[in-house]
């Protein structure tokens, strides 16, 4: 029998869960919307249905800094594992963001530090409308007049449709605003990986103006690339207290986009300008992605739009770039 949700029961569901596990989800903390930690007498806080937080849930397996081990008396110790956690309320971009961030750092040299996270981790995404065929995750709650319909993908899932919030049966009718919407341009065109990624390389010397343009307009500062769901890029430093017995290995995010990213031993830069920066991180993101896992590495969730303080749209920078690459391959349109 299909398990259900009714709408009322959310922030008792939330309260369920962080009885027994920290409970992240999106919340208004000091006027910007975050996946933070629920406080379980305050559970009427989680905001549903939200389009973009600041900073990506990836930040709660990739920590924008974190101590990886200490060293000290010869002896390596890594840092705690953490506690089992629970991330609810993601939306259908940020889960298949997370689900293509776990193939990505299962890749080998698979990355430890996040994939620990991830064991320790439930996820539980709730849609306004059909999601359809689920990337991911262990909980699905899909909107249906006023209650969710559970579909529980894994055996952590299962267990959180036990708890008494729910109910057994079918949905209680349709929800008239749940229709799926109308996608947009940067949608289209990411269902055409192969499209984009010929486009993209095409565009580095076959449409140099547009680079040039970006790169007066781009300012390097890493926002799009510290808002951005699926850039992973790190550097990592090594930190020795002053009476030289304790050395700690620490990594934080790092973004192609900086000046000293492409810097080498002896000084030497790879990418000096800008231009040459910006046009690395389409790159990676739309040609380098798909040679090695088949999609680009975007879910057209909107934060490199909204946060550019430069106001660079990557939406219409990818429209332009593929309809000047369709003028002159015409055979590579839709």
């Amino acid at each position: 029998m299909a398990r259900i949700l009714p709408k009322s029961k959310i922030p008792k569901l939330v309260e369920l869960l962080s009885k027994k596990r920290l409970v992240y989800a999106p919340q208004k903390i000091e006027g910007e919307l975050l996946f933070a930690p629920v406080d379980p007498s305050e559970t009427d806080g989680v905001i549903l249905d939200y389009q973009t937080t600041v900073l990506p849930p990836k930040a709660l397996f990739f920590p924008p800094e974190e101590n990886l081990f200490v060293a000290r008396k010869e002896k390596i110790a890594e840092t705690n594992p953490p506690a089992e956690f629970v991330v609810f309320g993601l939306n259908a971009k940020d889960l298949a963001a997370i689900c293509y961030l776990d193939e990505i750092m299962s890749k080998e040299p698979a990355d430890s530090f996040y994939l620990k996270r991830r064991e320790k981790a439930a996820l539980v995404a709730v849609a306004g409308t059909k999601m359809g065929t689920a990337p991911g995750g262990d909980l699905i709650l899909e909107k249906a007049g006023d209650s969710y319909q559970a579909t529980a993908l894994t055996k952590a899932g299962e267990k959180i449709t036990r708890l008494s919030v729910f109910e057994e049966g079918g949905p209680t009718g349709s929800d008239p605003s749940g229709s799926n919407p109308t996608e947009t341009e940067l949608e289209e065109l990411l269902a055409d990986s192969e499209l984009l990624a010929q486009a993209v390389a095409w565009s580095r010397t076959s449409c140099p103006e547009i680079w040039e343009r970006l790169g007066k307009q781009c300012l390097g500062c890493g926002i799009c690339t510290y808002v951005c769901p699926l850039c992973y890029c790190f550097t990592a430093e090594d930190r020795v207290d002053l009476d030289g017995t304790t050395c700690t290995r620490c990594r934080r995010w790092d973004a192609c986009t900086l000046p000293d990213f492409a810097t080498v031993a002896g000084g030497f830069n790879f990418r000096k300008t800008i231009k040459e920066r910006y046009y690395n991180w389409y790159h990676h993101k739309f040609v380098r992605a798909y040679k090695e896992f088949g999609r680009s590495q975007c879910v057209a969730c909107g934060r490199c739009q909204k946060y550019c303080p430069a106001g660079i749209d990557i939406e219409k920078v990818l429209v332009e770039i593929v309809d000047a690459f369709q003028k002159v391959h015409p055979e590579r349109r839709f």
